[in-house]
């Protein structure tokens, strides 16, 4: 990552395979994008605790950003460097400051109206919430379904990261304090 300036500290990383690019999302409210060797990187400034980063849809430009604090996915287009859409995700998730929505992938599901659902871990509490956003139904909606919660590990908080692997349908949870790493199935 050449250009990508001194005093980012990255919080979030998805490969788009359908851009062939590497994306990553900054606590101090960036998001880059460059190629596999870290050439040529491509600086947005978006605004807030930006803490994870991934995509729906590898066809599409459209890539989805996890605020913490006041805890939200962001849709950005990655042609424009924009912002198109804000998710509200406080009446479900609500951290403080510093310990919010900290993680965030998404699931692809074919039956699924919206393509998937979004999985975003919550750091107070080490818990994953599931939503389903209208990503596909409409571009303008911002109305969020809550589709459940899930406790990975009984009394572990400080969910840091998540991961889906679809090739091997496993999800994947990173707890920062007890550097700890679960693997589970999506439900």
């Amino acid at each position: 990552g050449a250009d990508i300036p001194n005093g980012y500290e990255p919080s979030g990383a998805v490969w788009h395979t359908g851009l062939e690019q590497l994306l990553v999302a900054f606590d101090n409210g960036y998001v880059a994008s460059m190629p596999a060797d870290g050439s040529s990187a491509t600086n947005w400034r978006v605004s807030g605790d930006l803490e994870g980063i991934t995509v729906a849809d590898p066809t599409s430009p459209f890539i989805y950003v996890g605020v913490e604090n006041p805890d939200s996915i962001l849709e950005m287009n990655v042609n424009t460097g924009k912002v198109t859409r804000s998710f509200d995700l406080t009446p479900w998730m609500t951290g403080s400051s510093n310990q919010g929505l900290e993680a965030l992938t998404f699931i692809p599901n074919s039956s699924d109206p919206e393509g998937g659902m979004f999985y975003a871990g919550l750091q107070s509490d080490g818990r994953i919430y599931s939503f389903q956003l209208p990503i596909l139904s409409s571009s303008t909606a911002t109305t969020v379904t809550h589709l459940g919660t899930i406790t990975p590990v009984s009394g572990r908080n400080d969910i840091a990261g998540l991961q889906y692997d679809d090739q091997n349908e496993v999800l994947y949870a990173i707890f920062d304090q007890s550097n700890h790493l679960r693997a589970m199935q999506a439900d």
